[in-house]
């Protein structure tokens, strides 16, 4: 009886080696009677390493600094109007990083100053406006900034664009200083703008100021300053 017992278990055995052996060699991956024949670790499908996700855009690090040769602060305009007459948001942020919803990504900036009492800046802006087609071709963004109203109170964006408007300006966008964001008035505060008309040439690529208009005594020479910045 011992050695019939013996037999059995023996034949056993070898059935379950033969099983394991043919469950490796199976290509029906769903045969049930093999499942258990295989660690879970085998089950687990191999999957590629999750794409990174791309680090956000910062803008560049600013003292506050309106300077040659400084960065130019981060501001922003959530109801600048465009030549058209049209609310849009203005980012220097999108300037930099290349990207924008309401305005495309230009090469350079010219943020020209103004204020409504002031009797130089209309002249100063339409001879901005004079050349606008030439600075389009350098990829320019020109932005009209008016800080003050004509009795001298913080002007915001819709005085800023009638403003322009009514002195038959059709380029660039108008702000004001009443909307500037994150800080209202932050241009009409600052001791670096020492006189009006000024105006600033900023080169988007690290938003570097590389002109200002308070270190000449004549009108900037906008075409020749913004020629070339896409490739130099």
């Amino acid at each position: 009886m011992k050695a019939m017992a013996r037999v059995r278990e023996f034949i056993v055995f070898v059935f379950l080696i033969s099983l394991l052996t043919s469950c490796a060699t199976l290509e029906d991956s769903d045969n049930t009677q093999c499942f258990d024949a295989y660690s879970a670790s085998d089950l687990i499908e191999e999957t590629d390493p999750p794409i990174p996700e791309p680090e956000p855009c910062q803008y560049p690090g600013s003292s506050g600094s309106l300077l040659y040769n400084e960065i130019f602060p981060e501001l922003s305009w959530l109801n600048a109007y465009n030549s058209e007459g049209d609310k849009v948001e203005l980012h220097f942020l999108d300037q930099y990083c290349g990207s924008g919803i309401d305005i495309a990504h230009y090469d350079s900036i010219i943020l020209a100053i103004g204020a409504g009492w002031c009797p130089y800046c209309p002249a100063y802006m339409l001879y901005i406006d004079a050349m606008a087609e030439e600075l389009r071709e350098n990829n320019v963004l020109i932005i009209y900034a008016e800080l003050q109203t004509d009795t001298g109170v913080s002007a915001p964006s819709d005085y800023a664009h009638d403003y322009v408007n009514n002195l038959g300006i059709t380029s660039g966008f108008r702000v004001g200083d009443a909307d500037t964001w994150p800080i209202m008035n932050f241009l009409t505060n600052s001791s670096d703008i020492v006189a009006y008309p000024t105006a600033f040439v900023i080169r988007t690529r690290d938003m570097r100021i590389i002109a200002n208009q308070r270190d000449s005594n004549y009108y900037l020479d906008f075409r020749s300053i913004t020629a070339g910045i896409s490739t130099n």
